[in-house]
């Protein structure tokens, strides 16, 4: 567990707290505790709560971002539970605060930013940073969260392997659909597929350039990338727009289904 800091009168102090999780906890469970610490030298106390999360069962995190406008999370979930795979979910709106060390007890994260702007992703890249550095394999969608300055950081650039200058070139290109990418490991063989702009009442999908060993997963009407699949350290698979708009369930399903065979056991 990490330290938990506890600010008292004569500073900050690190408190290391172990904790165990018992056998027979369900997948989502928690419990909160509470750490006090009292000075000997003038009898002032300060106390913090340790959350603990119960993991069992799955290994994939679903991480709601989308903020409610609108509330997308069920095309996620109904996608995941197509394929079988066992998830939990964190909903941002309902906790800002996403543990790191709980982020990295997961191989796979799903995470998703609707209609979120601006920069919705960006408060979290130390985070996501930590759990790619630990081998991690993520799924991102999102059909605006590289506006602007939010797609030139360091982790859009070393980690999801896009190169964006925020120029209009990149930014806010409507789809009509999108292409699957012949040869790519996760995409070969999709063709075209519809992108419903009613599901979010926008049509700001984006055009990315991938750099690296990153490839081209989807493309856009003109041919342009607005997707992408990374293997490296850590996998990565990354849409500039959402999967809640993608084609039929079915053919969301599929692509979740691809996403995973990509990832790997």
């Amino acid at each position: 567990m990490q330290p938990k800091q506890l600010d008292t009168e004569a500073g900050v102090l690190d408190v290391c707290v172990k904790v165990a999780v018992p056998v027979g906890a369900a997948n989502g469970d928690t419990n909160t505790g509470t750490v006090t610490a009292t000075s000997v030298a003038t009898s002032t106390a300060a106390t913090a709560e340790i959350k603990t999360i119960a993991i069992s069962g799955g290994d994939t995190l679903l991480v709601d971002n989308d903020d409610n406008a609108p509330n997308v999370q069920s095309y996620y979930a109904s996608a995941l539970t197509a394929n079988g795979i066992s998830f939990l979910t964190w909903d941002l709106k309902a906790d800002k605060d996403l543990p790191l060390n709980y982020t990295k007890s997961f191989k796979n994260v799903v995470w998703f930013t609707g209609n979120s702007y601006p920069a919705p992703v960006t408060p979290y890249e130390a985070t996501l940073t930590a759990f790619l550095d630990n081998g991690g394999r993520l799924f991102m969608s999102g059909q605006d969260l590289l506006d602007q300055g939010a797609g030139t950081t360091d982790f859009v650039r070393n980690y999801l392997h896009i190169t964006w200058d925020g120029s209009e070139a990149q930014n806010d290109k409507p789809t009509a659909a999108v292409h699957g990418v012949a040869g790519n490991p996760v995409t070969d063989g999709i063709g075209a597929v519809p992108i419903d702009h009613s599901v979010l009442g926008a049509a700001f999908e984006d055009r990315i350039t991938p750099n690296g060993t990153a490839a081209p997963a989807f493309t856009d009407d003109t041919a342009q990338p607005d997707a992408l699949s990374y293997s490296g350290t850590y996998k990565v698979v990354f849409l500039a727009f959402g999967l809640e708009s993608y084609g039929t369930a079915a053919q969301k399903a599929d692509l979740i289904g691809r996403a995973y065979s990509f990832f790997g056991p």
